[in-house]
């Protein structure tokens, strides 16, 4: 079980430092960074709802020494699904390239 928690722990670091790392660069700096600190805000509140989710679902059960771990994978997995979508959300359409001029269509329109 340490394996499979370790490994997502690597996962999740990588996701978190790529949503980090590369913002849209045509967008307002100020405003990606306001965006940024909600989408962590939220990933923070989602991650600790399923951790404390699943600790009280096993908490005084048959399987009581498996909360910890298995809280632990839940709140990476949170994580290591909500921000991709947000990276995609924030970078191709919320903060869209901008239209180049002559590449919509046949006519430029």
């Amino acid at each position: 079980m340490g394996a499979v928690v370790l490994l997502l722990a690597i996962i999740g670091f990588f996701v978190l430092f790529a949503y980090l790392k590369f913002p849209p660069p045509y967008a307002n700096k100020k405003m990606v960074s306001t965006f940024d600190m909600m989408v962590m805000a939220a990933c923070a509140v989602f991650c600790l709802s399923g951790f404390f989710y699943v600790r009280g679902g096993l908490i005084h059960t048959s399987e009581e020494k498996l909360w910890e771990p298995l809280a632990i994978l839940v709140a990476l997995g949170i994580e290591i699904i909500f921000l991709p979508l947000c990276f995609v959300l924030r970078n191709f359409w919320i903060f869209k390239p901008p239209r180049r001029p002559g590449q919509d269509g046949f006519f430029g329109f």
